[in-house]
């Protein structure tokens, strides 16, 4: 599997759910629209949700959400060998690596992977001839493979967290890959997170198939969740007591502008404080 690409998105994923709280994101799990949207093979295609889109600000947990639904998926449908998971953790910072190809042969992989189906004959004869051509797979090798494995699923679910973060040209590329994919198979659904202004750009590419969106900012339930996780996790518990922590929780909550990257560092810093005075000031 190799061949496919270089990309391993669930290493990221792993480091992500280390620093989730326990029910993070559980308003999202609970609502209508995802549960359309997660559950749509129960629901006539045309009055389906076929992508969930969430948009919002820098540290508003946006990746946090995206490893909440990706573990939503692998639970409710690990028994399921006909449905499929794959991922994507975009990074701007390994946009050398993200490219369309390794993308897409990620996207395969996890595809032949968590879907337990036997892997098709065809398919396999394929990627044989490939690596005994010794060349590397090209975007159309591995779109023509995605197609064969997508017609033998019952549903594939593609979770892409930040495309914003991707290269402007293969952002573009991969939501055309998607609008064709989603076009020609009702099978697919797909979940899309990214700063807000992407929103127009992921909404004209994919209005093919039904959209739903929300704006993401991080919940006072989440933060204080996350805050009181960090103080029972803390070390120096003799510079910490009940009304010091009330006061910590409330004032970081106040300050924490709709995302979670601010309390993160600033419960950080507090808890870097050796006495309760220095951590009440802080």
């Amino acid at each position: 599997m190799t061949l496919l690409t270089p990309l391993e998105p669930l290493k990221r994923h792993q480091d992500v759910k280390m620093f989730r709280t326990k029910n993070a994101a559980a308003w999202l799990l609970s609502s209508e629209s995802f549960c359309n949207w997660r559950d749509s093979n129960t629901i006539p295609v045309e009055d389906c949700i076929r992508v969930f889109c969430c948009f919002g600000i820098p540290g508003a947990e946006k990746t946090v959400i995206s490893s909440v639904v990706i573990d939503e998926l692998y639970f409710q449908f690990y028994e399921y060998p006909s449905i499929g998971i794959a991922c994507l953790y975009a990074d701007y910072k390994d946009q050398n690596n993200q490219i369309l190809v390794h993308i897409l042969g990620s996207f395969l992989r996890q595809l032949l992977t968590t879907a337990q189906e036997t892997i098709p004959k065809k398919l396999i004869e394929m990627l044989a001839e490939i690596k005994r051509q010794g060349r590397k797979v090209a975007t159309e090798d591995i779109l023509a493979l995605l197609r064969i494995r997508l017609q033998q699923l019952k549903r594939a679910f593609i979770c892409i967290d930040a495309v914003d973060e991707l290269a402007p040209e293969v952002q573009q590329q991969l939501l055309d890959v998607l609008k064709e994919l989603g076009t020609n198979y009702n099978n697919t659904r797909f979940f899309i997170t990214g700063r807000e202004h992407v929103e127009n750009e992921v909404k004209k590419r994919l209005q093919a198939m039904q959209q739903h969106k929300i704006v993401i900012s991080a919940t006072r339930q989440d933060i204080e969740e996350f805050l009181r996780q960090q103080i029972r996790d803390d070390l120096d518990a003799d510079a910490m007591d009940g009304a010091l922590q009330k006061d910590i929780i409330e004032a970081i909550i106040g300050k924490s502008q709709g995302m979670f990257l601010l309390p993160a560092l600033h419960i950080k810093m507090v808890l870097g404080m050796t006495t309760k005075s220095k951590r009440r000031k802080a």
